[in-house]
């Protein structure tokens, strides 16, 4: 509760290799995007957060997108979401919610998504955390997360997904079936009890707080807020519901929303919040505005403390009979030993030297301009916008898409409700979308696309961050195959357990036992056109997570090559011959055997084949018990990488080993040894995983739509199922050739009938380089070899 300073996200803990939380929810009323895209989204990735989604209030978005270049935003929509949400007031809680595989933290206050919010400000924010070792705090936190979750009803289906199942589903706790009793108090350690506030249809903010301090007892209120009413209503009411109270207001002297018109009381005085130790407190060279909001009851022996986002205002705290119209969150603590205003250092010292009724307000009186038409969530996917507005649109409307540079107009197809598509191939420029009418003028809210391609690699799960590891990895060291398919072998491992759990899924415990008094956490209201069956399909949006690994993979082994061709091209320049020597010894890149590791090549190479197929088996039961019986991206990318980490062991390096000093007769022996070890693995695992991936393709019904982003990884599995069955024929024996070879034949035309034959242009430039990577383990001539023999085969 004592965290009041700037360096909130830096906080954050971190640990082990995937870090200790992987997801944020973040609420704000206002945000700084360029702020938030280059400085606070580098400090959510360096504490190894992927999933990264952000709720803020509309109106505050239309005024921080209002004269943003797109050019300048290079990951909003593409490494994070943000979505506007709409309020009865204003949207106004700041929450940072962080999610991990085991531990979940909430930190929440006063700061919004801002330099000043998260620097300059004075502000106040407070938290729990729970992970295995200690719980208590859950109550708290389950209630949180069902307060955040009610709002992803205004989110689009992809980011509503992320929200509901794919956070949640990647952390044991946060269990929609956790019973939630509202406002309660909990013990949160020894001599400190919480309850968490917030607006809702059936209660405010001051009515709540009615209900859990005994008003009648308190002596004493301290208010510090940054905002008032102007006839100071809401300091007024507290005044008349704690009769026996006197109430010392903490209020900056440059404060802009005074209650300037309050009713003179000798109850209520003023004091200047500057004099307090708090108020004295420097950040730099910066003046600090006062931003937070307390306010604190004292009785004979306990004391309550509200902390959150609400001001003292009628908006934010509500009536004891009707709900205040902000959306708020805050939490009152309760104790019998702390001494809060101390440990804040707000202390009242010195009363304000102007009355306040001196006090001018500065509210902005000049009318917004408000959109006519509001866009909820436009998601851009192979080829295709996908549009959720909040009502339907005029015939003649059309949606602008700005890139920064340039602005195109469409005329958007209307699919169902509020729902249209435009079909469009947008760039790799960040874009903002708004509705203009047919003279030009703007008719709504703008809006960033996500990129739901580049979101879908956030996703929490495990395996999704074991891939980004590897990649990461990849990029930053080049390719190892030895290494890469080690760690393919455990992504694949986690994914098989993380396949089992899904299909066969543990109830989360619930530390709490329902009785009949406890309510549920109510409904909040929305808008039901917001709603949409189709998000509550199981799977409305196929997330590749693969695709990049193995473009990774590929270029890397491109840029090796071309790292060779420039080293020939200096040394022909310099006709130095004795460089050109040193430099082939160098990229030959010879993998040393000794007699030790003589099994552990080809044992890797099955590892990595064996748990493909368990994987495989794990997919048919998932799609048995789910009725998903789609071929997806991910289903082709792991074949792609599972047989290809397989044949770089047993095929490509083959020319690469060299064995340890040893004589003829011990060294003709452990070759034996070593390559009949390669060769049982990849003829007799490597083809059976062959068949395992065509008999899970022909019981599936193939993708819902074969777009071109399905068909670039369609044709490369292809490119690597021929590649497999010309490595087969080049280097089995006669025998395998003969008992094996039909079936390989047979496999790769049921592939062929399913995703089409590449062109053989398409195999050369593919694989040529591929083959100049890797000695020439093979040649075209034996790429057009297969193919002729699998023409004859027909």
């Amino acid at each position: 509760m004592e965290k009041n300073e700037h360096a909130i996200l830096l906080d954050i803990p971190s640990g082990g290799k995937n870090g200790r939380y992987h997801s944020a929810i973040l609420t704000t009323y206002a945000i700084d995007l360029i702020h938030f895209d280059n400085q606070l989204l580098n400090m959510l990735h360096r504490k190894q957060i992927c999933s990264i989604n952000v709720f803020v209030d509309c109106h505050q978005m239309e005024k921080s997108i209002e004269y943003i270049n797109p050019i300048y935003m290079k990951s909003i929509g593409r490494e994070y979401s943000v979505t506007t949400m709409n309020a009865i007031g204003a949207f106004h809680p700041k929450i940072n919610f962080f999610v991990g595989d085991e531990s979940v933290l909430v930190v929440f206050g006063t700061g919004n998504l801002t330099v000043t919010g998260h620097g300059k400000n004075h502000e106040a924010f407070t938290g729990f955390m729970i992970d295995e070792a200690n719980d208590s705090h859950r109550p708290l936190i389950e209630e949180c997360w069902q307060y955040l979750t009610h709002f992803a009803k205004q989110c689009g289906d992809f980011e509503r997904n992320r929200i509901l199942h794919e956070v949640p589903d990647n952390c044991i706790f946060l269990d929609s079936s956790f019973t939630i009793v509202p406002h309660k108090m909990w013990k949160v350690q020894e001599g400190l009890n919480a309850a968490l506030l917030y607006n809702e249809p059936s209660s405010s903010i001051q009515q709540q707080i009615s209900n859990l301090v005994p008003l009648s007892d308190v002596q004493n209120i301290t208010v510090l807020s940054p905002f008032f009413d102007e006839d100071g209503e809401s300091l007024t009411t507290l005044s008349q519901l704690c009769p026996n109270a006197m109430i010392n207001v903490l209020i900056h002297k440059d404060c802009t929303l005074p209650p300037c018109r309050i009713q003179q009381s000798k109850k209520i005085e003023f004091f200047d919040f500057n004099e307090t130790k708090r108020g004295k407190s420097v950040f730099k060279t910066y003046d600090r505005q006062l931003h937070a909001k307390i306010i604190h009851f004292k009785t004979f022996g306990t004391e309550y403390c509200v902390i959150g986002s609400a001001n003292a205002t009628k908006s934010g705290l509500g009536t004891l009979t009707k709900r205040g119209i902000n959306d708020e969150f805050c939490v009152l603590y309760k104790s019998d030993e702390k001494d809060f205003l101390a440990l804040l250092g707000l202390k009242t010292r010195k009363k304000l030297d102007v009355p306040v009724w001196k006090l001018s307000r500065s509210e902005n009186n000049t009318a917004e301009a408000k959109s006519k038409f509001r866009l909820l969530s436009i998601q851009y996917e192979s080829g295709k916008l996908s549009i959720i507005c909040k009502e339907r649109l005029p015939k003649d409307s059309l949606l602008a898409i700005s890139n920064g540079l340039d602005v195109f107009s469409f005329k958007p197809n209307h699919v169902k409700d509020c729902r249209y598509e435009v079909e469009v191939n947008l760039d790799k420029m960040q874009s903002i979308c708004y509705l203009i009418n047919t003279d030009g003028d703007r008719t709504s809210n703008k809006i960033f696309i996500n990129r739901t391609d580049s979101l879908a690699t956030t996703n929490p799960s495990k395996m999704s961050r074991s891939l980004n590891r590897v990649i990461s990895r990849i990029e930053n060291d080049g390719y190892d195959g030895m290494e890469v398919a080690e760690m393919l072998s455990d992504v694949m491992l986690d994914l098989v357990i993380d396949t089992e759990e899904k299909v066969y899924p543990e109830i989360k415990a619930s530390s709490e036992k329902k009785t009949n008094s406890e309510k549920f956490l109510p409904e909040l209201k929305y808008n039901p056109e917001y709603d949409n069956d189709d998000a509550k399909s199981k799977r409305t949006i196929q997330i590749d997570r693969t695709s990049k690994l193995i473009e990774c993979i590929e270029e890397s082994i491109r840029k090796k090559i071309r790292s060779i061709d420039d080293a020939i091209i200096d040394e022909e320049e310099e006709g130095s011959a004795e460089t050109s020597n040193d430099r082939e010894m160098e990229e030959r890149e010879d993998i040393l055997i000794n007699q030790k590791h003589i099994k552990d090549y080809g044992e890797l190479s099955t590892s990595v084949l064996t748990k493909y197929q368990k994987m495989i088996s794990k997919r048919f039961e998932q799609v048995n018990a789910k009725g998903e019986n789609v071929v997806t991206k991910d289903d082709l990318n792991f074949f792609s990488l599972s047989i290809f980490a397989a044949m770089e062991i047993c095929y490509l390096n083959r020319s690469r080993y060299l064995f340890d000093d040893m004589d003829s007769m011990t060294k003709s022996y452990y070759q034996k040894l070593f390559y009949d070890s390669l060769d049982r693995s990849i003829s007799i695992v490597g083809l059976e995983s062959l068949e395992y991936f065509v008999k899970f393709c022909v019981a599936m019904k193939g993708p819902v739509e074969k777009d071109e982003s399905y068909k670039k990884v369609a044709i490369r599995t292809m490119k690597y199922s021929i590649l497999f069955g010309t490595l087969f024929l080049k280097y089995s024996n006669q025998e395998d050739k003969r008992v094996k070879g039909k079936r390989v034949l047979k496999a790769v035309s049921s592939l062929i009938a399913l995703f089409g034959m590449p062109s053989i242009e398409f195999l050369s430039r593919e694989l040529e380089p591929l083959s100049e990577r890797y000695d020439y383990a093979f040649r075209m001539r034996h790429l057009e070899n297969f193919i002729a023999t699998l023409d004859a085969s027909q």
